[in-house]
């Protein structure tokens, strides 16, 4: 079974994104923030991480720079209620696999989840 990092800020659209994810097989964590999702990485090590763009403290986009730039690096998607033009160009730069605007749906979601782990 596939584990999956959740960096959402909104703890009603992590819940909502971890109980759909669960419910097509997967083992979820979620956190509020990229700082706190640091020591997590190295706990749980999952095998993608799906991250809000706008976060407190560091963003979504310095944590998919870091996760991609890695020895090891982590499929990304990206989620986000604000997606300028700069933004996407940022992440597709990065090597994100998925930008998802919200609100967006769960099935949307773990297809783009399922195609990223190659499964």
């Amino acid at each position: 079974m596939a584990k999956l990092l959740i960096v959402e800020d909104e703890s009603a659209t992590a819940w909502a994104m971890a109980e759909g994810l669960k419910d097509d097989g997967f083992e979820t964590a979620t956190c509020g923030s990229a700082e706190d999702a640091l020591p997590l990485l190295r706990a749980e090590e999952p095998d993608l991480v799906i991250t809000d763009l706008r976060l407190p403290g560091m963003s979504g986009l310095a944590l998919a720079r870091r996760l991609r730039s890695g020895r090891k690096p982590l499929p990304v998607i990206v989620v986000t209620a604000f997606g300028s033009p700069e933004a996407m160009a940022e992440l597709e730069e990065c090597g994100v696999h998925a930008v998802f605007p919200k609100p967006f749906r769960v099935d949307q979601l773990r297809r783009s989840v399922r195609e990223a782990l190659g499964s």
